[in-house]
């Protein structure tokens, strides 16, 4: 099966790693009985915020704990959480010290928690696994000993969905490759062959903590204080992308995205996630003006958008901020590159 699927997908597959997953996806899962120390200076610092998310916080935990390099510090930030994902991580925090719960006074966002975690690591790099999935046993000690080595600022890993049929879910990157500035900023889109490729995933990175921090000090601080709870991670890559100095594109399997049907991607469109459509486009305009990629960057976001145009609620809520929207609509009225048709479809939902 290895050797059918390696020649069908010109990939090769770690067939342990996907025995591990469905290993790993059992609710039967013991707490890990080895006690951990804390290291004041641990080498990498595994980064998650959390929000209502207590039937998954063990499974996560425990495919931490099964990492082979155990140099790490795993930040969680519970984000105003109405369930016990809080109090179970202080129970599992009593036979790990190396996890540090940071407690939000109020839900403020993926992006903003993941931005206090980040600035409240001591880890020379950083990863952001989310806690309702898993990742592979052993790829922090691969990202790590393969980035020291070679001296790269970020690393970008392969993800595996939670599917029986798991060959068509693989999200391919491009094969083992090193991309730099000024090019790199343009493979968050355009990928492999000049394919359009979108990377709308934070959790399968492994980012050098001074190359994290020159990002978030690359836009203006308005935008890390935004309340994002979708299109936060295409937002940080997009940042990434831009101001990273080096990529290097791992086709290893690293990570396991498990379908939840809680997770946001699965919400009904509402204000905050219209919101959060309208800010994301608003950073690309403001910081992609003039830049021959602009089209693929905006388009990359505003598909969400157009896909709801016809909705009356859409256009309710659009009149609930009127002053907001339309200077994003405007923005887009300006724009050669969108079409006639949906350029009419913009004027009638506009206020």
């Amino acid at each position: 099966m290895k050797v059918f699927l390696s020649y069908f997908f010109n990939y090769t597959f770690d067939i342990e790693n996907i025995k591990n997953y469905f290993k790993l996806c059992n609710s039967e899962i013991l707490i890990n009985k080895k006690k951990y120390k804390q290291n004041k200076f641990p080498k990498v610092s595994i980064i998650s915020p959390v929000y209502n998310r207590e039937e998954f916080i063990l499974r996560f935990l425990r495919s931490v704990q099964n990492q082979k390099f155990n140099d790490i510090e795993i930040i969680l930030i519970d984000d105003f959480s109405k369930d016990n994902s809080s109090k179970l991580i202080e129970k599992y925090k009593k036979k790990d010290e190396r996890i540090i719960l940071i407690k939000n006074k109020k839900n403020k966002g993926t992006l903003i928690s993941r931005t206090i975690g980040s600035l409240k690591s001591r880890g020379e790099y950083l990863i952001f696994p989310d806690p309702d999935d898993i990742i592979s046993k052993n790829i922090i000690n691969f990202c790590y000993n393969f980035i020291r080595t070679y001296n790269y600022e970020m690393l970008r890993f392969n993800l595996f969905t939670g599917n029986k049929i798991f060959f068509q879910n693989i999200v391919f990157g491009l094969e083992n490759k090193i991309i730099k500035q000024p090019k790199l900023s343009t493979y968050l889109f355009y990928g492999k062959g000049g394919l359009l490729q979108i990377d709308f995933n934070v959790s399968n990175k492994f980012i050098k903590r001074k190359a994290f921090i020159r990002a978030l000090n690359s836009i203006d601080g308005f935008y890390l204080n935004l309340y994002m709870i979708t299109l936060e991670d295409g937002l940080m890559n997009y940042i990434f992308y831009r101001t990273v100095k080096s990529l290097y594109f791992i086709k290893k399997v690293g990570y396991y995205y498990i379908n939840n049907n809680k997770g946001i991607s699965k919400s009904k469109l509402n204000d905050k996630i219209l919101k959060c459509i309208f800010y994301s486009l608003k950073l690309i305009f403001e910081y992609s003006k003039n830049n021959k990629y602009e089209k693929d960057m905006a388009n990359a976001f505003i598909y969400r958008f157009f896909s709801h145009l016809n909705n009356k609620k859409l256009k309710l809520m659009i009149s609930n901020d009127c002053s907001f929207y339309n200077n994003i609509i405007e923005l887009y009225l300006n724009c050669e590159f969108i079409s006639s048709k949906n350029k009419i479809k913009l004027k009638k939902i506009k206020c």
